[in-house]
């Protein structure tokens, strides 16, 4: 088997809790659309691994108009919405920096419009330890279809046993299966409470993930005198 070279990772729920902002912009158009309905982090959770769509007809239920204008109109909200550092799980910020020094190499693979998935990693000042981020569009078929997966190993130029796919959901998992590339599943996201990712690697923390992967790859760095 080969050495794993590329760590990929799911975005929400696996290195931001993206659901309070979730909470701030449905109330807000919940607000605007004359309902007295407020939504917590309970009901926006049950939601947020399943894409914009779902998230939004789910949320707005019954004072959602047009499903396809409502999704555009929360996104472009989203695209306004600057993303606190306080998103980040636990130990992402440290543990990315480790993990590049390291020798990995790392990338995304999200649901969430590839625009807002630049956009995030930008405001949270981590661009440049991922030099691939693959996020959906609409010629594209989401998670757990094999196409983002494949395009972000086009753009690492690397094949499925380089690869480590980290994720938080069923989706993910799926979509690890999908594409024979091995998966981490970490215990903190959006999954549900029935599922479980057996026969894998699971990380209740972030720092757990990273102190496996560090050590996983120190055989190969003394192998080429990597100190």
């Amino acid at each position: 088997m080969s050495p794993v070279q590329n760590i990929i990772f799911d975005l929400d729920g696996t290195l931001i809790d993206s659901a309070p902002v979730f909470v701030e912009i449905l109330n807000e158009m919940l607000r605007e659309r004359g309902s007295a309905r407020h939504v917590g982090l309970t009901e926006i959770r049950q939601f947020a691994s399943l894409g914009g769509p779902a998230l939004v007809g789910g949320v707005l239920a019954q004072e959602c108009g047009d499903l396809r204008q409502e999704v555009v109109d929360f996104r472009a909200r989203y695209a306004l919405y600057k993303t606190p550092f306080e998103s980040l799980y636990e130990g992402v910020a440290e543990g990315v920096k480790q993990l590049t020094a390291h020798g990995y190499r790392l990338a995304i693979c999200s649901n969430k419009p590839q625009q807002l998935c630049e956009k995030v990693i930008g405001d949270l000042e981590l661009t440049s330890h991922f030099p691939v981020i693959v996020g959906s569009s609409p010629d594209r078929m989401a998670k757990p279809a094999p196409d983002l997966m494949e395009l972000v190993m086009s753009g690492l130029g690397t094949t499925p046993a380089e690869c480590l796919y980290v994720g938080d959901s069923e989706i993910d998992h799926a979509l690890a299966r999908a594409t024979g590339v091995r998966f981490a599943f970490v215990t903190y996201g959006y999954a549900t409470d029935q599922f479980g990712a057996d026969q894998c690697e699971q990380f209740s923390r972030f720092s757990d993930l990273v102190q496996f992967l560090k050590e996983e790859r120190e055989p190969l760095r003394s192998a080429r005198g990597v100190a």
